[in-house]
């Protein structure tokens, strides 16, 4: 069983043998890297008009670029966004003007996403991404590259916020566990990550990312980063048990239908017998209570739980490695009733929300 980094896998040995196995699948660019996500599930929805994830994930736009001087024919693509930005003029509520999120399409933990409305701030944003990457010596062509993809997602400027948490502006981190080829499982102890400025006094000042970005690897890099106020667990929140229901089944079905997308795709995503990989997915709910689903990650940070929750990640390892146990490592006949119960017992907490022979379980 090779459980470690990517690049540490044998892949010709995990290829080769039905004997060997590990935990992760080496084609999945197509759930992971955001640019392919976002192709595959635009080519589902346009194949399923009845697909939850048209109103489970945020309107996307493929956004390449490799010159400033070639901006206005890579807004081209996106039309949408240049008449978002256009129908900006004289409206002043910040909460009523149409708002963009820009993400690198292959990097994480925060790294390089802005909000933006108006064509000089996102020309502003894109020329200080360029001279940041040619001032980096020791970036490689292939980082060079990476860099020069993004996903543009419409902004959603009306999030639910909770008094409890000081109106403070949220996400879900859901984490996913899909096995073999291929079932997909939600563990249910989520976590809702918090930024750490409220939401509302800041609705319009696109630069404040203490309001409007979530991640907790950017709070961390502060001297009164307080993890008790970024990080508390999803079933705690301040919601009535209906609510929070609601949110948990929407997230079931975003994560069915996503994995059905993507596992159709077998350029970009294809999953082995033998494999399994955990993933880390990003929700956020506006005010009325809408899930959607903002991208995948592979090999999740288990440092944004925290220690004060810590016992989240513990279990999903320990649900993870009883699937892996249960799946791959011992015969049947070898299964006693007390090592099943045991393996019961750690994998209480994993749903199944899609299954490959059933298309979906959710």
């Amino acid at each position: 069983m090779h459980w470690r980094e990517y690049e540490r896998i044998d892949w010709d040995a995990v290829h080769r043998s039905n004997s060997v196995f590990s935990n992760a699948y080496c084609y999945r660019k197509g759930l992971i890297r955001k640019a392919q996500m976002a192709f595959n599930i635009k080519l589902h929805m346009a194949k399923n008009p009845d697909s939850v994830l048209h109103r489970g994930v945020p309107e996307t736009w493929v956004f390449e670029l490799d010159d400033l001087d070639y901006l206005d024919e890579a807004l081209m693509e996106c039309y949408e966004v240049e008449d978002g930005m256009k129908a900006n003029e004289g409206v002043e509520d910040p909460r009523l003007r149409q708002q963009f999120i820009i993400k690198p399409s292959l990097t994480a933990r925060g790294a390089g996403i802005y909000v933006f409305d108006t064509r000089q701030r996102l020309e502003e944003l894109l020329e200080s991404e360029f001279d940041s990457d040619d001032e980096d010596v020791n970036s490689d062509s292939e980082h060079n590259e990476d860099i020069r993809e993004w996903v543009i997602q419409r902004y959603i400027n009306r999030p639910l916020l909770l008094s409890s948490h000081n109106g403070r502006k949220f996400h879900i981190r859901v984490y996913v566990l899909a096995v073999g080829d291929l079932k997909v499982y939600v563990y249910r102890h989520m976590l809702a990550l918090f930024a750490p400025s409220p939401y509302i006094s800041s609705a319009g000042n696109l630069d404040n990312q203490q309001a409007h970005l979530t991640n907790t690897c950017l709070q961390t890099k502060s001297s009164n980063f307080d993890e008790s106020k970024a990080v508390d667990l999803f079933w705690n929140l301040d919601l009535s048990r209906e609510k929070l229901d609601h949110i948990f089944d929407q997230i079931c079905a975003i994560l069915c239908d996503t994995f059905t997308a993507v596992s159709t795709q077998s350029t970009s995503f294809q999953t082995w017998s033998n494999c399994l990989e955990q993933f880390g997915f990003d929700f956020l709910v506006d005010e009325d209570c809408n899930a959607f689903m903002l991208e995948a990650n592979a090999y999740p940070d288990f440092k944004q739980t925290g220690e004060g929750l810590k016992s989240v990640v513990e279990g999903f390892m320990a649900a993870s490695v009883a699937t892996a146990a249960g799946q791959f490592l011992l015969q049947t006949d070898a299964i006693t009733n007390n090592l099943q119960a045991m393996i019961n017992s750690d994998c209480e907490d994993l749903v199944e929300v899609y299954t490959h022979k059933n298309k979906r379980k959710w």
